[in-house]
């Protein structure tokens, strides 16, 4: 029975849409941070990153990848897990709300 629980609890999905990226992304990915500047210099409007983002999670390649080429031959995101769309979407929006640096900038005079 025990034994039942813990393999339950290895093979469980991680909580949150997310956490299915930090898992990878922490230990040999580029930081989460970094890719969401990227988009952000690239996209410039949350939903074009929100569907650029999307689109690669659904269907990860070299070529949808917004890293530059040295990143995209270091971290292959042609080897990057198809997340299903419910999933891609829901991880692109806590990125986004996780990363946006519109709520960090204080513009009252001090």
């Amino acid at each position: 029975m025990i034994l039942v629980l813990i393999l339950s609890g290895l093979a469980a999905e991680p909580t949150s849409p997310l956490a299915r990226c930090t898992v990878c992304h922490t230990k040999n990915g580029p930081p989460l941070s970094l890719i969401y500047r990227r988009y952000l210099m690239l996209y410039s409007s949350k939903e074009r990153i929100r569907t650029r983002m999307i689109d690669f999670l659904r269907a990860p390649s070299k070529a949808k990848s917004a890293m530059p080429e040295g990143m995209k031959n270091r971290f292959k995101p042609q080897e990057h897990p198809a997340f299903p769309p419910r999933i891609a979407k829901e991880a692109a929006e806590k990125l986004i709300e996780k990363e946006d640096m519109i709520p960090r900038i204080d513009v009252r005079k001090k």
